[in-house]
């Protein structure tokens, strides 16, 4: 059964670094497409973008996989088009009270991928996650984390996931790892495991052999 793995990188982080995982699941039988470019500070425009890539392989079953701000689009779109995915991969997703943003009470912002207006959109964008509505119990997702992640901690990460999390909600909670897990062989095949099993695809049907 073919189906649909869409990438959706961090913020302004190439899609190429994905590449181990996008051959794994393709490997499956999945069709993989990305979102590219930058994510803040238009986080609806993103979103729609998104949906754009998702409703030009209109028709096979599609699993999202979000990295970092990547996960947070993710989620805003499954709230936006609650019936349009199978299923979520949740890599490290920047949600809840995310530290980096204490630096908008500062008067200066560090040199680096996001500026000022890019946290103040991501502040606004855990916002309306929050106050939106719960993705519900029949939405599989995977979240996938670092125990020891520098720079998404896990624990916010889970108090925002607590706000909008269902029953169909796994934890993939690694000990001792930082923030790049997807780089990970064993993570991968976990991730493509979920993703295919979700669909009905490849890897799903080779493990019930």
């Amino acid at each position: 059964m073919t189906w649909l793995a869409v990438l959706v990188p961090d913020h302004d982080e190439s899609v190429e670094r994905y590449r181990p995982l996008a051959t794994e699941l393709t490997a499956a039988g999945a069709v993989v497409a990305a979102l590219t470019g930058p994510l803040v500070p238009d986080f609806e425009g993103a979103v729609d973008r998104l949906a754009a890539v998702v409703d030009g392989h209109a028709g096979p079953p599609v699993v999202l996989v979000g990295h970092a701000v990547g996960g947070m689009i993710v989620v805003r779109y499954a709230q936006r088009y609650p019936d349009r995915a199978a299923a979520l991969v949740l890599s490290a997703p920047v949600l809840g009270p995310w530290p980096m943003l204490d630096l908008l009470s500062g008067n200066e912002i560090p040199a680096g991928p996001l500026d000022r207006a890019a946290l103040a959109a991501i502040e606004e964008c855990l916002s309306t996650i929050d106050f939106d509505h719960p993705l519900g119990d029949d939405l599989p997702a995977l979240w996938v984390h670092g125990a020891d992640d520098p720079r998404v901690p896990m624990a916010d990460t889970r108090a925002g996931l607590d706000r909008v999390r269902g029953l169909g909600f796994e934890e993939l909670i690694v000990p001792g790892a930082g923030h790049d897990l997807i780089d990970e062989p064993a993570v991968r095949a976990e991730v493509v495991r979920f993703a295919a099993q979700a669909t009905g695809g490849a890897s799903a049907s080779a493990a019930g052999d």
